[in-house]
C-alpha cells in the first residue's frame, strides 16, 4: 500500500493545515509506505519538494482585485492560495504518475479536484482522499472518492456515503503541562503577570487578532502574547497592539517545535475567530493544561467541551470574561481540558485509526467512466446542436 500525502503550503507557512500534514507523515510514515509532497523546504527521505509559485512569493505582490477595501486583503490572500495550489498541482503530476500510488491524500480542495480530474492518466487508478480542513459543505466538496472530516458536526454536513471521522490530534509528549520554559524571562514578562496567549495568523479577517488586542488591553494587569504567521494585515495589527498595550504585548513567530515554550509562559488561551473548522491550537493549549476561551460555536463546543464559550462578535465579551473569571478556577478547568485531550486527541491512539482507514481505502473498488449508450446519445445531441448552430449562424 503506497500513499501520497499532498500539502502545497508545507515548508512555506505554519498553520494547523501544514502542521497536520507534517504530524500525519511522522505519525504513520514508519507503518505505511508514504511519500510527503510539500511546496517548500529541504529534500528529505520520503519527501518530495514540488516546484510552485508560493503564496508568499514577491512575484504576487502586485495582485489587482476588485473588492471592497474591507475584504481586499482576504481576496488577495485567496488569489495567492489559488496560484500556489494550481502550480503545485501541475508540477506534482509527473511524480504522482511515476509513483503508482494506491491512495492520493490531498489537503487542499483545488489540488484534490485537479488530481481527481486527471485519474484517467494513471496506469493504476488511485483512490483520492480529501481531508476537509475547511468545513466545506457537501455540495461544495471537491471531486474525490473519500472525505475525512474532523468533527461530528462537519460529518453530519458531509457526503455521508464516502465520509468518515478522524479528528486532528496532538503529540502529548511535546505538549504537556510539564514543559519548562524561559519564555517569560527572555521577553521581559514579570513572573507574577497574568498572561493571555493567542496563536494564529496575525490578521483581521479570520483570527481577528485586533479584537483580542482591544479586549485584553482593557485589563491593566494582563500581558498578551500573540504567536503566528504574518500577512499583509500584520504591520497594522502590531501597531495597534503597541499603541494600546505598550510593553504588555509580545508578538512572536515560532517554528512549531518551539510553540510549547510559548504556551508554557501563559495562564489562559483565547482565540478571536468566530468559527473554526477544527482549531488545532485549542487542542495544543489544552494539552499544555491551559484553560481555553473560545467562540460559542457548535463546532468548537464539540471539540473543546471543557472550556469557556462566549460571543466573540461582541465588543467587551472577552475582556468581561477575563475580568470576572475566578483565576483559581482556571487551573481546574485547564486540568479537565488536559484529560479531555488525553482521552480524545492523543496522536498515538489516532495512529491506528489512520492505518486501518488507509487499508480499507486501498482495498476499496474504484472504476473510471466507461463509454455507454448514455454517452453516445449525449455526444450525438451535442454534435447535432453544433450543426444546427453552424447552419443558423454561419
Amino acid at each position: 500500500m503506497k500513499v501520497a500525502l499532498l500539502c502545497s503550503g508545507l515548508g512555506n507557512i505554519y498553520r494547523g493545515h501544514e502542521i497536520f500534514a507534517r504530524d500525519l507523515f511522522e505519525l504513520v510514515g514508519g507503518s505505511v509506505e508514504m511519500t510527503l509532497f510539500k511546496g517548500a523546504g529541504e529534500p528529505a527521505p520520503g519527501e518530495v519538494v514540488v516546484a510552485n509559485v508560493q503564496r508568499t512569493s514577491a512575484s504576487l505582490d502586485h495582485i489587482h482585485v476588485v473588492a471592497s477595501p474591507k475584504w481586499e486583503s482576504a481576496v488577495k490572500e485567496q488569489e495567492r492560495l489559488r496560484i500556489e495550489t494550481a502550480t503545485f498541482s501541475h508540477a506534482a503530476l509527473k511524480h504522482l504518475l511515476e509513483g503508482e500510488f494506491d491512495i492520493i491524500h490531498c489537503l487542499e480542495r483545488e489540488v484534490c479536484d485537479f488530481v481527481f480530474g486527471e485519474r484517467h492518466l494513471f496506469r493504476k487508478t488511485p483512490k483520492v482522499l480529501f481531508s476537509n480542513g475547511g468545513a466545506i459543505p457537501c455540495a461544495e466538496l471537491p471531486r474525490c472518492d473519500f472525505v475525512q472530516e474532523h468533527t461530528p458536526h462537519n460529518l453530519q454536513r458531509s457526503a455521508r456515503h464516502k465520509a468518515f471521522l478522524i479528528p486532528h490530534g496532538v503529540d502529548l509528549s511535546r505538549f504537556n503541562p510539564g514543559v519548562e520554559s524561559s519564555f517569560r524571562e527572555r521577553h521581559g514578562i514579570p513572573e507574577d503577570a497574568f498572561v493571555v496567549i493567542s496563536v494564529g495568523t496575525i490578521c483581521y479577517w479570520h483570527k481577528r487578532m485586533d479584537y483580542v488586542i482591544r479586549e485584553v488591553a482593557e485589563l491593566n494587569d494582563a500581558y498578551l502574547l500573540i504567536v503566528g504567521q504574518e500577512c499583509s494585515d500584520t504591520p497594522a495589527i502590531k501597531e495597534l497592539g503597541r499603541r494600546l498595550m505598550g510593553e504588555r504585548i509580545i508578538f512572536a513567530k515560532l517554528p512549531h517545535e518551539e510553540l510549547p515554550q510559548a504556551y508554557a509562559a501563559a495562564d489562559v488561551f483565547a482565540l478571536g475567530s468566530l468559527a473554526e473548522t477544527f482549531g488545532l491550537v485549542y487542542i495544543e493549549a489544552m494539552a499544555m493544561g491551559l484553560p481555553v476561551i473560545s467562540t460559542n460555536n457548535v463546532n468548537q463546543r464539540e471539540i473543546i467541551k471543557e472550556g469557556i464559550f462566549i460571543d466573540m462578535s461582541k465588543a467587551g465579551a472577552l475582556s468581561t470574561c477575563l475580568r470576572n473569571v475566578d483565576r483559581s478556577a482556571l487551573l481546574a478547568l485547564g486540568a479537565r481540558g488536559r484529560r479531555h485531550v488525553e482521552e480524545n486527541y492523543d496522536m498515538q491512539v489516532l495512529k491506528q485509526l489512520y492505518i486501518e482507514k488507509y487499508r480499507q481505502i486501498a482495498l476499496a473498488p474504484v472504476s473510471l467512466p466507461e463509454y455507454s449508450f448514455k454517452h453516445r446519445v449525449l455526444a450525438n445531441v451535442r454534435a447535432s446542436m453544433r450543426k444546427i448552430s453552424r447552419m443558423l449562424f454561419a
